[in-house]
């Protein structure tokens, strides 16, 4: 290594005004952007707040099942479900047929559930109550029998609830969308290190920079790892400058595992800079459009501009960081060490490639 070089490359682009456009100014412009118009996605209030009330009506043909459920309905609260009597079954289903309710129950010896269009989560909340509530109305059945009081009942179910203790020290908060869209930009915009990479000679030639050190007593090798390094110091800057920020804006909370997160996203960092620098070396005029095409994918198969699945984020190398990092942050799970190994492979592969080429080249 030569630090005189190493030096000369970090400084060649700290000083190129488009490096703080393109790692600093837009990835947080687009963080504000989608984070304040997505987070409707992202919302982390309670669930019972998105559900729209359901309004049952129920008519009664047997008196003991009747007075069981009234009983019932008393111990068992559901704000969303809002229960109303009918006189009579024509007069429930007229109030299904105009909107006027959404299910309509038929209590006899069998429960008849009559219903409109529900949501998924109307649906299933709906199913759970009644699931409960029937199980109940058993349970006194049964009572009964045995001349064991109503009370009896529904003081155990109090009874059990003072013996289940739920421990939530533990559990993490659900990402924000202005947190998910923090780490979604870093590591999308860590893409364009590729960029850099294909610059990362032809700038020094039109400098003339890179023609005095080929005739240095520095070897070639000598050469492209320190130029390598010097671009790997912009991208470790800009890494950790982002996740400062959106500590201190957003509230992302790196400080969990900050050397982790660090670490998978300057692994998504080297192995684009490696590519873009390979792309160049081999590809010559096809390296740049090369190297377009496979950052959006890679930013769309790794959930960049929206949250994808598990199977689709295995296709992108952002999707082997990202995946590991939102675990990290927002889940107790064990921490997954692949994407970085995996980036760091591909990457010192293309390093080694590119090295060979260009030592094998008459010019540099």
């Amino acid at each position: 290594m030569n630090r005189t070089i190493i030096m000369r490359a970090f400084i060649q682009q700290v000083r190129d005004k488009s490096t703080y456009i393109y790692f600093l100014l837009f990835p947080l412009a687009l963080m504000l952007i989608l984070g304040s118009i997505l987070q409707g996605a992202f919302g982390t209030s309670e669930i019972e707040n998105k559900i729209d009330p359901i309004q049952i009506r129920y008519v009664a043909t047997d008196k003991q099942k009747a007075a069981q459920f009234e009983t019932v309905l008393k111990e068992f609260s559901a704000p969303k479900l809002v229960f109303k009597a009918s006189e009579d079954e024509k007069q429930a289903i007229q109030a299904l047929k105009k909107q006027q309710a959404d299910v309509y129950l038929s209590i006899g010896k069998d429960i008849d559930v009559q219903m409109n269009e529900l949501t998924d989560i109307q649906f299933t909340l709906l199913k759970s109550y009644l699931v409960e509530l029937f199980q109940t109305i058993h349970r006194l059945e049964g009572a009964q029998r045995f001349d064991q009081a109503p009370e009896e009942i529904f003081g155990s179910n109090k009874e059990l609830d003072k013996v289940l203790v739920v421990d939530q020290s533990n559990l993490k908060k659900p990402a924000t969308s202005y947190q998910y869209y923090s780490v979604a930009m870093i590591a999308l915009f860590i893409l364009y290190m590729a960029e850099n990479g294909l610059e990362m000679f032809g700038r020094s030639r039109r400098h003339k920079t890179l023609q005095r050190e080929a005739i240095s007593p520095v070897s070639r090798q000598q050469i492209i790892n320190s130029t390598f390094v010097g671009h790997m110091l912009l991208g470790f800057s800009a890494v950790f400058v982002l996740m400062v920020i959106t500590q201190t804006i957003f509230d992302v909370p790196w400080q969990q595992q900050f050397g982790f997160s660090f670490l998978n996203l300057s692994s998504l960092m080297i192995l684009f800079l490696a590519l873009g620098a390979f792309l160049e070396t081999v590809g010559k005029e096809v390296g740049t459009g090369i190297t377009q095409i496979i950052i959006q994918v890679a930013a769309f198969l790794g959930g960049g501009y929206f949250p994808v699945s598990e199977g689709m984020m295995n296709f992108s190398p952002m999707g082997w960081v990202m995946g590991p990092i939102r675990e990290a942050l927002w889940t107790n799970n064990p921490l997954q060490w692949r994407g970085i190994i995996l980036n760091l492979t591909f990457a010192v592969v293309m390093f080694l490639s590119m090295s060979i080429v260009l030592n094998r080249r008459e010019e540099f």
